[in-house]
C-alpha cells in the first residue's frame, strides 16, 4: 500500500504541474503536452516508488533464517537494512528497469484519463 502512495502521489501532482507549464509553453499542441508530461511523471513517479517496491519484494522473498526469525520486520525495517548494507542508492537498484516497466503504464493512465474527461466533461 506505502509503495501504490508513493506512486500516485507523485503521478498525479507531477502530471498535473509539467502539463500546466507545457500547456503554457507550447499552448498549440496540447496532445504534445499531455505526451510529455505523461513522460515527466512516468519517471519520478517509478523514481519516487522504487525504494517502496524494493523493500515489499524483500519482504515477499524472506524466509526464516536459523533461528526462526524472520530479517525484516516492516517494510520501512527493510528498506533501512537495505540503506545500511547498500547505502542510500542501494533503495533505487533496477531503476532503469524500473521506469521502463512503469513509466508507459503512468502515460497510458494519464493520456486516457485526459481523453476520457474530454469526452465526459462538456465546457
Amino acid at each position: 500500500m506505502t509503495r501504490a502512495v508513493a506512486l500516485n502521489l507523485a503521478m498525479f501532482t507531477s502530471y498535473e504541474e509539467s502539463k500546466e507549464r507545457l500547456m503554457k509553453a507550447m499552448p498549440n499542441n496540447t496532445g504534445l503536452a499531455w505526451f510529455l508530461a505523461g513522460w515527466i511523471s512516468g519517471g519520478l513517479s517509478a523514481t519516487a516508488s522504487l525504494p517502496f517496491d524494493n523493500a515489499k519484494t524483500k519482504l515477499q522473498k524472506q524466509a526464516p533464517g536459523p533461528d526462526g526469525k524472520l530479517p525484516y520486520k516492516n517494510i520501512f525495517d527493510a528498506m533501512a537494512k537495505e540503506a545500511k548494507n547498500n547505502g542510500v542508492a542501494g533503495l533505487w537498484a533496477g531503476l532503469p528497469t524500473y521506469v521502463v516497466r512503469i513509466a508507459p503504464h503512468v502515460m497510458m493512465t494519464l493520456i486516457l484519463t485526459e481523453k476520457l474527461k474530454g469526452l465526459l466533461i462538456k465546457k
